[in-house]
């Protein structure tokens, strides 16, 4: 059933981890909707439906502002209300009109009223001035009409139809969504899909249908309008789809592939590929997607109209000296072919120089700590002119739990010593009588060297402590998949510190721990996984977020 596929639409993103070109869909900016810089006439309201003061008004709506030219259409999410204000609803737009559709059946016999506030503007930037407010009330008469399909696309006996084309059923009045998606199927089956309704219309986005094959969409009995009236019988079209062997490839990029210097800056990466893509193949296994890149998308990348360009939105700025990369793997065509040459690399380098070991007040990342738990590490109180920086740990809490003192030269990171808390309240300073070496500079010029550690710290007038042991470098940087961000850190840096750590009280050994710890560093993101090890198992944190 093409309905079980169905899913909310382009749930991304916004989500939690951003994905890469996420299987999502996005329409391009229509040519209508380019700002006039010459335009300095605000908008007006030219028609309306109902009638101002209209009685004896449907119950379901669609309800119709239109203005007098192109208007700023993301203003209206926040810029329309409903009155009472209990009334769920959707907003559309076709052409220079706004299609109101309630959610659910409005009280009959009742005022209702929607107002667009003065602020919503047009194109180019010119405000509506004054409120609107559509005043009317609701029939009490009873919906007894059963909904009807009105139009669909492709239409019924359509041939050489894209293998991806969005379907379109356009309904007589407004629908019950969910028993109107549950009640549609396709043979064969997409294997993914998901709707989204644009007023009286139903956008059906799906992966690619097999090539020359005859799809049959069927929208059953079980689909009704606001009232819970069916259709009165099912509605059944079939189109065919194309026949297409040729393999697409990415015809070109910006930034171009191989591109080094690349500014920081960069607001975005457009991919144009030689034909319409199936825009639901764009979601990758880990290992071929940069962990970085995921970090960069919070919005998602949109689609030109012909399927054959992605831009994709970067959210913040790019960290100096990074290679950013993607290898498009199984990405098909709108028929199914496959991505030449499979998968197809991508990559670009930053300006400036990658350190694996960033440091900068305001730096921070963001841990997932066993299986729910939230840690965050923070870099606070940097000196420039000395180096000296703190790392502060911060529990799911909000809690302070401990805070590492570190300094950085041109040739290391030492480490001067750490106050210890317990759930945010402060229990102990040690500070090491000589820095300790954590890791040479820059880190891969060290890649496979070690450090002795030995050092004494004095807690209090009867406690001291002493760390004997050591730090390493593997010898080899590796790839780190990050199931947290859906991608790979390549070439990251892995260091070990081993050492035992003796408490003494009165001159007197009182307990002995060992630390064992190992810190992923990945080049321009800095930590990225920690596992410490102790008596009583490992504790390993994944970065899922950072802000440097």
């Amino acid at each position: 059933m093409f309905c079980a596929k169905i899913r909310a639409f382009c749930l991304m993103l916004v989500l939690a981890a951003p994905l890469f070109i996420s299987a999502c869909s996005s329409s391009s900016t229509s040519d209508s909707n380019t700002p006039d810089v010459h335009d300095t006439s605000p908008p007006t309201v030219v028609a309306q439906s109902p009638a101002d003061g209209a009685i004896d008004v449907t119950r379901s709506g669609p309800y119709w502002v239109a203005f007098s030219e192109a208007m700023d259409e993301a203003a209206f999410s926040a810029g329309v209300s409903f009155t009472p204000g209990s009334v769920y609803f959707d907003l559309s737009w076709k052409g220079d009109t706004l299609v109101i559709t309630p959610g659910s059946l409005l009280e009959g016999g009742t005022s209702h009223s929607i107002t667009i506030v003065g602020t919503v503007e047009d194109v180019a930037g010119n405000a509506l001035g004054s409120d609107f407010t559509l005043p009317f009330t609701t029939t009490v008469a009873a919906d007894v009409t059963p909904p009807a399909v009105v139009s669909t696309s492709p239409a019924g006996g359509e041939t050489e139809v894209l293998g991806t084309q969005t379907i379109e059923i356009a309904f007589s009045e407004a629908m019950d969504h969910m028993a109107t998606e549950g009640a549609i199927s396709s043979f064969p089956e997409p294997a993914d899909g998901w709707g989204e309704w644009e007023g009286l219309t139903l956008k059906l986005y799906h992966s690619a249908f097999p090539q020359d094959s005859l799809i049959t969409i069927t929208i059953g009995v079980g689909a009704t309008d606001l009232t819970g009236n069916h259709l009165a019988a099912p509605h059944v079209f079939s189109f065919r789809t194309r026949q297409d062997d040729t393999r697409p490839y990415l015809a070109s990029a910006s930034p171009a592939s191989g591109t080094v210097s690349v500014s920081t800056g960069l607001s975005q990466i457009v991919f144009t590929f030689s034909e319409a893509m199936d825009n639901n193949s764009f979601d990758f296994p880990y290992q071929y997607m940069d962990a970085r890149v995921n970090q960069l998308i919070h919005t998602e990348p949109a689609f030109s109209p012909d399927g054959t360009t992605i831009t994709v939105p970067l959210a913040h700025a790019l960290a100096p000296g990074c290679t950013y990369w993607v290898n498009f793997f199984n990405a098909t065509d709108a028929s199914g072919n496959p991505i030449d040459p499979n998968p197809t690399p991508y990559q670009f380098t930053a300006a400036g120089t990658a350190t694996s070991f960033p440091v900068a007040n305001a730096n921070m990342w963001n841990f997932i700590a066993g299986a729910s738990n939230e840690v965050t590490v923070a870099i606070a109180n940097y000196n420039q002119g000395t180096g000296a920086f703190d790392q502060v740990v911060v529990n799911d809490a909000a809690q302070t739990q401990e805070v590492t003192h570190f300094k950085k030269t041109s040739a290391m990171i030492q480490h001067l010593g750490r106050d210890e808390y317990r759930n945010g309240v402060y229990q102990f300073s040690m500070i090491w009588d000589a820095p300790l070496t954590y890791v040479e500079l820059p880190v891969e010029n060290h890649l496979g060297d070690s450090w002795p550690l030995s050092a004494n710290a004095t807690i209090d007038d009867s406690t001291t402590m002493t760390l004997v042991g050591s730090t390493s470098l593997e010898a080899s940087a590796v790839d780190l998949v990050s199931e947290a961000l859906r991608g790979t850190f390549k070439g990251c840096a892995v260091l070990h510190l081993d050492a035992d750590v003796t408490r003494y009280v009165r001159g007197i050994s009182v307990d002995v721990s060992e630390v064992h710890q190992i810190v992923w560093l990945a080049p321009g993101v800095g930590l990225v996984r920690i596992v410490n090890y102790d008596g009583g198992g490992s504790d390993t944190l994944s970065v899922y977020d950072w802000s440097l």
